[in-house]
């Protein structure tokens, strides 16, 4: 592929990178408005939350193998059609029952766009942590595009309305990408079903994940307990602060593609994990809100590397079968952190930021064990 069809496919890479930003929102902007019109019971919107987090899981088990062996074009063109039918579902639903499937094909289209996307952009630029980075900032304008967009229209235009055209602009944008070259298929000719399997074993895969999984942890813990736990600490007017977190990760996803050409990959997630540990101490003695404002925007700063750094070293390693490592490890992160943020998510509220500092320290000993292994696998 010459640089100018480069550039187009990882244009299309982050326009599907910011569908996956509306994915994980979706619920939380739209379901307000919902539950409302529907009278949907706490019950039912358990239900949808689950059912959205089981689409994601299945869509990041299943990219990998498809786009090392069929390409990403196909793939990719499905799940944003899936999204889009998804939301538009959303418009004219009458009851539950409808509501089920809509989630459902924006689960899994949104689960295959976050891998795939990741997968198209170091295919492209062979692992460069710069580019996932700045990928990885399309998914924070998706998400608060669509956040903003609810907020400045609440009660003054339908939700329903909100929907369409949300749609209609996806759909201009899946128009674009189905005119745009996307790389051949690594694996054309035969998919080696027992590397791929293999794979599964190989230590630097392993704790990477894990480290993949810890950071995907504290992201989910964050956005379910740090609004309470303010809360409870005599805090006002706090639903601003998880905007902010992700307002930060966004802005710090595009400093990230600038810093990536003037530091190495390691120095930058080291220096982004003591950024996300001060955000947490911080948050630990927050008895105000503008203290409180700062707390999350260094945790969303802190949490912004992690994802392009740690994928980028494993698309440089798994180069021939990058799809299939980066769904291992996607799903890896995401399942573990789902079961982890289930069994214990509610116990950690009064001591949250002390075991996400614990988590951050962990994260470092787990990357510099991986970073380690990398290079051993290097010299090998």
């Amino acid at each position: 592929m010459d640089k100018k069809q480069t550039i187009r496919a990882f244009v299309a890479a982050c326009i599907g990178m910011a569908f996956f930003g509306v994915t994980m929102v979706a619920l939380g902007a739209v379901l307000p408005s919902l539950t409302a019109k529907l009278s949907l019971t706490a019950t039912q919107m358990a239900t949808l939350a689950s059912i959205l987090t089981g689409g994601i899981l299945i869509g990041s088990l299943v990219f990998g193998p498809v786009c090392d062996h069929y390409g990403h074009k196909g793939i990719f063109l499905a799940s944003c059609l899936a999204v889009l039918v998804g939301l538009f579902g959303l418009s004219v639903v009458d009851g539950f029952a409808m509501l089920v499937p809509c989630y459902l094909l924006i689960g899994v289209g949104g689960g295959v766009l976050n891998g795939q996307t990741n997968t198209l952009a170091s295919d492209l630029y062979g692992g460069d942590g710069g580019k996932l980075s700045l990928l990885g900032a399309f998914y924070g304008v998706g998400a608060v595009f669509i956040t903003f967009l609810v907020y400045v229209t609440d009660q003054r235009v339908p939700i329903e309305i909100i929907i369409r055209i949300l749609s209609a602009v996806a759909l201009l944008c899946i128009i674009y990408c189905a005119t745009v070259r996307f790389p051949e298929p690594k694996q054309a000719q035969s998919f080696p079903l027992r590397q791929a399997v293999g794979m599964l074993g190989q230590p630097v895969l392993l704790v990477m994940s894990c480290v993949l999984l810890l950071e995907s942890s504290v992201e989910t813990i964050t956005n379910n307990l740090s609004t309470t736990y303010f809360t409870q600490n005599g805090l006002q007017n706090v639903v601003v602060l998880l905007t902010v977190m992700m307002v930060a990760l966004t802005l710090a996803r595009f400093v990230l593609s600038w810093l990536s050409g003037r530091m190495s990959q390691s120095s930058i997630l080291y220096t982004f994990f003591a950024v996300l540990f001060v955000g947490f101490v911080i948050a630990s003695v927050a008895r105000s809100l503008p203290v409180a404002l700062l707390a999350m925007s260094l945790i969303g700063v802190g949490t912004a590397a992690t994802y392009p750094v740690v994928l980028g070293a494993l698309g440089g390693r798994f180069k021939e079968l990058s799809g299939t490592a980066f769904g291992i490890a996607i799903t890896i992160a995401l399942a573990g952190s789902t079961l982890l943020n289930a069994l214990v998510g509610g116990l950690l509220l009064h001591v949250y930021p002390y075991v996400m500092m614990c988590c951050v320290v962990l994260m470092v000993l787990l990357f510099t064990v991986g970073k380690r292994l990398l290079s051993q696998d290097k010299k090998d």
